[in-house]
């Protein structure tokens, strides 16, 4: 029995393990699993942080409102 998987399948796996299925991969999917990882770790190891900008727009838009509100 020949079993394939979606690449939505691969990264829910990458989320939700299942036992023994890596096993049922293809040589094909292992290495498309194995390149998921490596961006998900990526992803996990960002750092995530605003702009200037942005952090300076939300400060003008902070003491606007504080004005109209006083």
């Amino acid at each position: 029995m020949t079993q394939s998987f979606t690449p939505n399948d691969l990264i829910k796996n990458l989320y939700e393990p299942e036992s023994g299925f890596s096993q049922n991969l293809s040589i094909e999917e292992r290495s498309e699993l194995a390149s998921f990882h490596q961006v998900k770790n990526a992803l996990d190891q960002a750092a995530y942080q605003p702009s200037d900008r942005v952090v300076d727009r939300i400060l003008a838009y902070s003491k606007h409102k504080e004005t109209i509100q006083s």
